[in-house]
């Protein structure tokens, strides 16, 4: 069983749709049999994936399941990625040995190069390496274990093709460019990986573990980066996974582990959920959380990097079922997963499922297989629905009906009054009439390809970004000026690393580094983050995990809009939540630890003219928690404190005057105004009632759990239940 998450339950992989593909492929006729895709890419800042099937290439809207485009190429494609010059355009190797540029604005092809021979072929599954740099329009490719690399120009007339020698008398494996930097990964056998500089091919770096290991490396079979730091992860031939960090002159290894024994094919980072994926040669899917994000500070152990994350084993049955998909028997095998490297989206690769060896083992599976498995089902008789799937896993036999399916099935036998049957029966019932039966077994090509997201029940609204609102001059035609202001970014966190998202090119930067330093012994968790498009003000709480237990820090960081807050280092205050308050948001409020105690800060607007023009503003000095010490008794009046009634869960903003919502898990959601009242004489507080009493609130559920779907300017709530075991409430 997988690690239980923070929250609690463990993620697992979902569908999202599926793409129909039955009548792409080049096949056409009442007897051309469908066809099964066997690869894809992603855009790299877009929802658009392009699939290859057959001789075709199809581009769709990875969101609608809309079909763009198709272009056929005359040959398969053997391996292929999307030009990060040209975002339109889809660099390919094709079983013809030709590399071609497939642009699919004009739906045209150019060929880059051609073999030297005209006989000379690739067959679908053998090994060629390609890479491609966002830096000049070139790609590098060469076939496994040559002693050479090929460069040739992604556009017409641009550069010839070139061979260049390596200076190491080896065997290539593999070859990757880095996304950021002018920098060729060429892979050696016995895991030695070179780095050369794409222009001048000068070695800038060798990542090789040290003589005296124990470890022996057979070479790498996949790369993957890291979409912001230095990291470069490496999956071996022999099953191990590594980590290196290159940001430093010298580069070291950082982590390391064994993923099995199975070589891996495919290594992808999951920027959205910041976890790492591993596809094997034998099919294995792998999750993986890396642990020194929450504190790079602290020297990692090299043994300890890798964790599997809580994300449970895909099931591929639910996979190919869901969003009217149809389950195939015997179940396929992962081929590769195409990961999204902005979004929480990937495109499964399955093994061809037409093959001789499929069909020759079609009898075993409709005879002596259903016999073991009636025989399976006959023993489960009582079994509860998890003893029977981890039974059928063990014979191989998952795919009579997704569990999803027994479970809808068992509950509409209740509704018909049969409450005694169990999921066993339902099960066998489902068997005796199913397609698995003999001469109606479901095998061949799957004419779909799933697209697949992680979902956490828990998060349903995990890491949605804060972003300014839009704004357009109705008059923007007749402005001499002819400026239009709209957002150019969106802002969110990798660790404590505030990160800015470009909208216009994708590209990621960091903003601010929110932590100059934490001691070893602390572990420092981002929870969530509000930002003022006025104030130009973050608040970013954090979780700070040590020895002596576990408490939370709000980060207030200003933007660098002018001279009075280009200085401004921000500050820190303790507090579990925080929220703007106010149409103008010049006030905030900060729920202390016991989640009873809030203190509320003024901010104070810059006077000029220019600077409200800008709405610029910049925070009190008293109440800086830096400043409070040296602040006189008749200039700091310090926050204005209050206390709730009882224990509050979260806060968020509200666009009224004083007025902030709070939160009550499994109880309410209701509206304080932070105004002065009576004061307690216990602490000398405010203090704010919680009962609903004669008030407007909303009436939460015990399932129901409340997050923030925007940040929009007019911070309205509203509210959506989810049909699932947990429901949530959007703020």
């Amino acid at each position: 069983m997988p690690e239980q998450s923070r929250s609690g339950a463990p993620m697992e992989w979902t569908t999202v749709q599926h793409l129909d593909l039955r009548h792409s492929g080049g096949r056409r006729g009442a007897s051309a049999r469908p066809m099964q895709p066997h690869a894809a890419a992603f855009r790299s800042s877009q929802a658009i994936v392009a699939v290859a099937i057959g001789t075709h290439v199809v581009e769709f809207d990875a969101l609608s399941g809309s079909k763009i485009a198709s272009i056929d190429l005359g040959a398969r494609v053997v391996r292929m990625a999307y030009s990060p010059t040209t975002s339109h355009v889809v660099i390919a190797i094709l079983e013809d040995a030709t590399i071609r540029s497939c642009d699919f604005a004009t739906e045209q092809t150019l060929v880059l190069h051609s073999p030297e021979k005209k006989t000379d072929h690739v067959s679908i599954d053998t090994e060629v390496h390609l890479a491609l740099t966002p830096l000049e329009p070139i790609v590098f490719f060469g076939f496994h274990k040559r002693m050479s690399v090929t460069v040739v120009g992604t556009v017409d007339g641009g550069r010839p093709p070139t061979k260049i020698k390596t200076d190491l008398k080896k065997p290539i494996v593999n070859l990757a460019c880095h996304p950021r930097l002018p920098v060729l990964y060429v892979a050696y056998a016995e895991g030695l990986i070179r780095a050369y500089n794409i222009q001048t091919y000068a070695v800038h770096y060798t990542l090789q573990l040290a003589v005296d290991s124990t470890i022996k490396l057979i070479g790498a079979g996949a790369f993957g980066f890291h979409p912001t730091l230095e990291w470069i992860f490496v999956g071996d031939r022999g099953g191990t996974l590594l980590a290196w960090d290159v940001s430093t002159e010298r580069p070291s290894m950082i982590g390391i582990t064994q993923a099995g024994s199975h070589p891996i094919t495919s290594v992808s980072w999951l920027p959205t959920l910041r976890l790492l994926v591993t596809i094997s040669k034998d099919g294995a899917l792998q999750v993986w959380k890396t642990r020194v994000i929450i504190n790079p500070n602290r020297q990692p152990m090299e043994t300890h990097f890798f964790e599997r994350a809580a994300v449970e084993t895909m099931d591929i049955t639910k996979i190919l079922t869901l969003q009217g998909g149809e389950a195939v028997y015997p179940l396929p095998r992962i081929k590769n997963l195409a990961v999204h490297p902005k979004f929480n989206l990937a495109a499964v690769i399955f093994a061809d499922m037409s093959g001789t060896e499929a069909a020759k083992n079609k009898a075993a599976y409709t005879r002596e297989g259903r016999r073991q498995l009636f025989a399976l089902l006959q023993g489960a008789r009582g079994s509860t629905a998890a003893v029977l799937k981890e039974k059928l896993l063990a014979l191989g036999s998952s795919g009579i009906l997704a569990e999803h399916q027994l479970q809808a099935q068992l509950q509409e036998q209740h509704l018909k009054g049969q409450s005694q049957l169990t999921i066993s029966d339902v099960a066998r019932k489902a068997f005796l009439h199913s397609h698995f039966m003999e001469g109606h077994a479901q095998s061949g090509p799957i004419p779909r390809l799933p697209l697949v997201t992680i979902s956490d029940s828990s998060n349903l609204l995990r890491d949605v970004p804060v972003c300014q609102p839009f704004h357009l001059e109705l008059n923007f035609f007749n402005k001499e000026t002819r400026v239009v202001q709209y957002p150019v970014r969106a802002f969110y966190l990798d660790g404590f690393n505030l990160m800015a998202h470009n909208l216009s090119s994708g590209a990621d930067n960091l903003y601010k580094k929110l932590y100059s330093t934490i001691p070893s012994n602390v572990e420092c968790h981002p929870t969530n983050m509000s930002y003022s498009p006025k104030q130009h003000l973050f608040l970013v709480v954090f979780e700070l995990s040590g020895t002596n237990g576990v408490v939370h820090e709000v980060v207030l960081y200003w933007e660098q809009t002018d001279l009075q807050t280009v200085n401004s280092k921000g500050s820190s205050i303790r507090g579990r939540d925080a929220a703007f308050l106010g149409p103008d948001d010049n006030q905030y409020a900060i729920l202390e630890e016991d989640r009873t105690g809030l203190n509320l800060f003024s901010l104070k607007a810059v006077a000029t003219k220019e600077a409200l023009e800008n709405n610029a503003a910049v925070l009190e000095e008293n109440t800086f928690a830096d400043n409070a010490a040296s602040a006189t008794s008749t200039e700091r009046q310090g926050p204005l404190q209050f206390t709730f009634e009882s224990e509050v869960d979260r806060i968020f903003s509200s666009p009224l005057e004083s007025t902030l919502l709070y939160v009550i898990s499994g109880k309410h959601i209701g509206l304080a105004k932070l105004l002065q009242g009576y004061r307690l004489s216990a602490d000398n507080g405010l203090s704010i009632t919680t009962k609903t009493d004669g008030k407007k609130f909303i009436k939460l559920k015990p399932n129901e759990t409340v997050r923030p779907l925007a940040n929009n300017p007019k911070r309205s709530c509203g509210r959506n239940i989810d049909k699932s075991e947990g429901a949530n409430c959007f703020c």
